[in-house]
């Protein structure tokens, strides 16, 4: 969830989802709920799908005219998409001159602590739901799982 706030009276367009046009006032807290976006199709086909190539395609959809679409030549170089090779439509780290400061440091943390977890333990799904995909996800300030994630964790034989 991204939380702003307006630093002037703004004018919001019409858009294809938003049939009319909105003004917000001055010091107005906008929510914007990056959990959503990332899973709509309008935006991300089959956005539940675990589909790590997605981002190597490019896609524009015609019922969205206003968004530009996403374009995996926009991030060449980087370590992962941005808003820009999105159109706003992917938010990981937030956007603009609010984007969090820590993003690239926070991504390489966090491959490298992964890495080290996988190259080190077998993991075994062990939550009282039978599939992983019924864990459920709920959302706030942060996602995380509904119940928790129960994990058995057995070293590796090397």
């Amino acid at each position: 969830m991204l939380i702003r706030c307006t630093l002037e009276s703004v004018t919001l367009p019409k858009w294809a989802s938003v049939p009319f046009e909105a003004t917000l006032a001055r010091a107005t807290d906008i929510f914007i709920a990056v959990y959503n976006i990332h899973r709509d199709p309008k935006y991300w086909p089959n956005p539940d799908t675990f589909d790590p190539m997605r981002f190597k395609r490019p896609y524009k959809n015609p019922e969205v005219p206003e968004w530009k679409g996403y374009d995996p030549e926009a991030w060449k170089g980087r370590l992962y998409p941005d808003e820009n090779a999105s159109d706003y439509a992917f938010l990981p780290f937030g956007a603009g001159p609010r984007r969090c400061l820590g993003d690239m440091f926070a991504t390489i943390e966090g491959t490298i602590a992964l890495a080290m977890f996988l190259r080190r333990f077998e993991f075994e799904f062990t939550a009282p739901t039978p599939r992983p995909e019924d864990v459920g996800a709920a959302t706030g300030a942060t996602i995380h799982t509904k119940n928790g994630m129960y994990m058995k964790l057995k070293p590796r034989q090397v």
